[in-house]
Protein backbone atom coordinates (compact mmCIF):
# COMPACT_ATOMS: atom_id res chain seq x y z
CA UNK A 1 0.00 0.00 0.00
CA UNK A 2 1.47 3.48 -0.97
CA UNK A 3 1.58 6.61 0.92
CA UNK A 4 -1.96 7.87 -0.57
CA UNK A 5 -3.39 4.86 -1.05
CA UNK A 6 -2.56 4.60 3.05
CA UNK A 7 -3.94 8.35 3.37
CA UNK A 8 -6.89 7.49 1.79
CA UNK A 9 -7.67 4.07 3.63
CA UNK A 10 -6.85 5.88 7.04
CA UNK A 11 -9.31 8.88 6.26
CA UNK A 12 -11.85 6.44 4.82
CA UNK A 13 -12.08 4.12 8.10
CA UNK A 14 -11.40 7.51 10.82
CA UNK A 15 -14.25 6.69 12.57
CA UNK A 16 -13.73 3.00 12.83
CA UNK A 17 -10.18 3.38 13.86
CA UNK A 18 -11.25 6.31 16.57
CA UNK A 19 -13.98 4.10 17.96
CA UNK A 20 -11.69 1.14 18.18
CA UNK A 21 -8.91 2.86 19.71
CA UNK A 22 -11.19 4.11 22.45
CA UNK A 23 -12.51 0.86 22.90
CA UNK A 24 -9.40 -0.56 23.62
CA UNK A 25 -8.72 2.56 26.19
CA UNK A 26 -12.05 1.82 27.87
CA UNK A 27 -11.40 -1.83 28.06
CA UNK A 28 -7.44 -1.45 29.18
CA UNK A 29 -8.92 1.43 31.94
CA UNK A 30 -11.36 -0.80 33.17
CA UNK A 31 -9.49 -3.84 34.13
CA UNK A 32 -6.53 -2.12 35.47
CA UNK A 33 -9.21 -0.16 37.66
CA UNK A 34 -10.53 -3.39 38.32
CA UNK A 35 -6.98 -4.70 39.67
CA UNK A 36 -6.56 -1.52 41.59
CA UNK A 37 -10.00 -2.14 43.09
CA UNK A 38 -9.62 -6.09 44.42
CA UNK A 39 -6.48 -5.27 45.94
CA UNK A 40 -7.72 -2.52 47.83
CA UNK A 41 -10.55 -4.90 48.78
CA UNK A 42 -7.91 -7.31 49.87
CA UNK A 43 -6.40 -4.76 51.73
CA UNK A 44 -9.26 -3.64 53.64
CA UNK A 45 -10.41 -7.29 54.04
CA UNK A 46 -6.38 -7.88 55.78
CA UNK A 47 -6.94 -5.12 58.45
CA UNK A 48 -10.62 -6.78 59.36
CA UNK A 49 -8.70 -9.93 59.45
CA UNK A 50 -6.41 -8.33 62.23
CA UNK A 51 -8.84 -6.77 64.02
CA UNK A 52 -10.67 -10.42 64.02
CA UNK A 53 -8.04 -12.29 65.50
CA UNK A 54 -6.95 -9.25 68.14
CA UNK A 55 -11.00 -9.55 69.30
CA UNK A 56 -11.01 -13.26 69.38
CA UNK A 57 -7.64 -13.06 71.32
CA UNK A 58 -8.43 -10.38 73.69
CA UNK A 59 -12.11 -12.15 74.06
CA UNK A 60 -13.91 -9.62 72.76
CA UNK A 61 -16.83 -12.34 71.01
CA UNK A 62 -19.03 -9.96 69.41
CA UNK A 63 -16.54 -7.63 67.76
CA UNK A 64 -14.97 -10.53 66.17
CA UNK A 65 -18.28 -11.58 65.07
CA UNK A 66 -18.95 -8.44 63.35
CA UNK A 67 -15.67 -8.56 61.56
CA UNK A 68 -16.13 -11.94 60.40
CA UNK A 69 -19.41 -11.18 59.74
CA UNK A 70 -18.06 -8.41 57.77
CA UNK A 71 -15.07 -10.43 56.14
CA UNK A 72 -17.98 -13.35 55.25
CA UNK A 73 -20.42 -11.20 53.43
CA UNK A 74 -18.18 -8.26 52.01
CA UNK A 75 -15.32 -9.27 51.32
CA UNK A 76 -16.23 -13.24 50.79
CA UNK A 77 -14.32 -13.57 47.42
CA UNK A 78 -10.63 -13.03 49.54
CA UNK A 79 -8.71 -15.50 51.10
CA UNK A 80 -9.87 -14.35 54.60
CA UNK A 81 -13.32 -14.67 54.35
CA UNK A 82 -12.75 -18.68 54.33
CA UNK A 83 -10.62 -18.40 57.72
CA UNK A 84 -13.32 -15.74 58.80
CA UNK A 85 -15.69 -19.00 58.38
CA UNK A 86 -13.49 -21.23 60.73
CA UNK A 87 -13.94 -18.38 63.54
CA UNK A 88 -17.39 -17.80 63.20
CA UNK A 89 -17.73 -21.90 63.72
CA UNK A 90 -14.97 -22.12 66.44
CA UNK A 91 -17.48 -19.24 68.31
CA UNK A 92 -20.58 -20.94 66.99
CA UNK A 93 -19.87 -23.79 68.73
CA UNK A 94 -18.83 -22.52 72.00
CA UNK A 95 -21.80 -20.95 72.11
CA UNK A 96 -23.67 -24.30 71.44
CA UNK A 97 -24.94 -23.11 68.29
CA UNK A 98 -24.19 -25.97 66.33
CA UNK A 99 -26.26 -25.96 63.16
CA UNK A 100 -24.40 -22.49 62.31
CA UNK A 101 -20.95 -23.77 62.86
CA UNK A 102 -21.95 -27.21 60.76
CA UNK A 103 -23.12 -24.75 57.89
CA UNK A 104 -19.74 -22.52 58.06
CA UNK A 105 -17.57 -25.71 58.25
CA UNK A 106 -19.77 -26.78 55.00
CA UNK A 107 -19.31 -24.12 53.43
CA UNK A 108 -15.67 -23.92 53.14
CA UNK A 109 -15.57 -27.68 52.39
CA UNK A 110 -17.84 -27.06 49.49
CA UNK A 111 -15.92 -23.82 48.17
CA UNK A 112 -13.90 -25.13 44.64
CA UNK A 113 -11.55 -21.93 45.38
CA UNK A 114 -10.28 -23.58 48.91
CA UNK A 115 -6.99 -25.55 48.98
CA UNK A 116 -7.11 -29.55 49.97
CA UNK A 117 -5.25 -28.65 53.16
CA UNK A 118 -8.19 -25.83 54.48
CA UNK A 119 -10.61 -28.79 53.05
CA UNK A 120 -9.31 -31.30 55.28
CA UNK A 121 -8.96 -28.48 58.25
CA UNK A 122 -12.76 -27.92 58.29
CA UNK A 123 -13.69 -31.93 57.50
CA UNK A 124 -11.57 -32.41 60.67
CA UNK A 125 -13.47 -29.58 62.54
CA UNK A 126 -16.63 -30.71 61.70
CA UNK A 127 -16.23 -34.28 62.47
CA UNK A 128 -15.14 -33.28 65.99
CA UNK A 129 -18.51 -31.66 65.79
CA UNK A 130 -20.36 -34.61 65.14
CA UNK A 131 -18.71 -36.54 67.91
CA UNK A 132 -19.48 -33.29 70.26
CA UNK A 133 -23.51 -33.60 69.27
CA UNK A 134 -22.62 -37.89 69.71
CA UNK A 135 -22.72 -38.43 65.91
CA UNK A 136 -20.16 -41.00 65.73
CA UNK A 137 -21.28 -42.32 62.57
CA UNK A 138 -21.39 -39.20 60.76
CA UNK A 139 -18.24 -38.38 61.51
CA UNK A 140 -16.86 -41.34 60.49
CA UNK A 141 -18.57 -40.54 57.41
CA UNK A 142 -16.67 -37.54 56.70
CA UNK A 143 -13.58 -39.08 57.11
CA UNK A 144 -13.55 -41.55 54.98
CA UNK A 145 -11.56 -39.78 52.65
CA UNK A 146 -7.90 -40.16 53.42
CA UNK A 147 -5.83 -36.78 53.65
CA UNK A 148 -2.34 -37.63 54.31
CA UNK A 149 -0.82 -34.47 55.79
CA UNK A 150 -3.71 -34.91 58.31
CA UNK A 151 -3.67 -38.44 58.58
CA UNK A 152 -2.71 -38.34 62.53
CA UNK A 153 -5.27 -36.35 63.08
CA UNK A 154 -8.14 -38.26 61.29
CA UNK A 155 -7.27 -41.26 62.86
CA UNK A 156 -7.61 -40.08 66.25
CA UNK A 157 -11.28 -38.62 65.28
CA UNK A 158 -12.12 -42.26 63.75
CA UNK A 159 -10.84 -43.61 67.14
CA UNK A 160 -13.16 -41.76 69.11
CA UNK A 161 -15.58 -42.29 66.97
CA UNK A 162 -15.56 -46.34 66.91
CA UNK A 163 -15.39 -45.55 71.00
CA UNK A 164 -18.37 -43.41 70.89
CA UNK A 165 -20.03 -46.43 68.95
CA UNK A 166 -18.89 -49.11 71.36
CA UNK A 167 -16.37 -50.92 68.64
CA UNK A 168 -13.38 -50.96 70.89
CA UNK A 169 -11.37 -52.95 68.16
CA UNK A 170 -11.90 -50.70 64.96
CA UNK A 171 -10.63 -47.93 68.33
CA UNK A 172 -7.39 -49.31 68.87
CA UNK A 173 -6.59 -49.97 65.54
CA UNK A 174 -7.32 -46.22 64.61
CA UNK A 175 -5.72 -45.00 67.48
CA UNK A 176 -2.58 -46.90 66.41
CA UNK A 177 -2.38 -45.65 63.00
CA UNK A 178 -2.50 -42.59 64.49
CA UNK A 179 0.61 -43.25 66.61
CA UNK A 180 2.21 -44.65 63.54
CA UNK A 181 1.64 -41.48 61.59
CA UNK A 182 3.53 -39.08 64.35
CA UNK A 183 6.85 -38.47 64.40
CA UNK A 184 8.62 -41.04 66.95
CA UNK A 185 9.95 -38.40 69.61
CA UNK A 186 6.49 -36.44 69.34
CA UNK A 187 5.01 -36.55 73.04
CA UNK A 188 1.01 -36.77 71.45
CA UNK A 189 2.13 -40.20 71.02
CA UNK A 190 1.46 -40.87 75.22
CA UNK A 191 -1.50 -39.01 74.96
CA UNK A 192 -3.04 -41.22 72.07
CA UNK A 193 -1.57 -44.18 74.47
CA UNK A 194 -3.74 -42.97 77.61
CA UNK A 195 -6.96 -43.10 74.90
CA UNK A 196 -5.92 -46.82 74.37
CA UNK A 197 -5.43 -47.54 78.10
CA UNK A 198 -8.64 -45.96 78.22
CA UNK A 199 -10.89 -48.23 76.79
CA UNK A 200 -9.17 -51.32 78.75
CA UNK A 201 -6.51 -52.50 76.45
CA UNK A 202 -2.60 -52.22 77.32
CA UNK A 203 -1.19 -49.60 74.22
Amino acid sequence: MTGPELSEFLYRHRISLVAGTIIILLAALGFFGYEKYQRNQVQRAAVLYNELVGASVAGQVSTARASADTLVHQYGHTPYAIFAHFFLARMDSESNQMPAAETDLNTIIQSRSVPRGLKSMAKLSLARLYLKQKQAQKALDLLKATDVAFAALQDEIQGDAYVELHQNGKAMQAYRSAIVALPAADPYRSYLQMKMANIGVAP
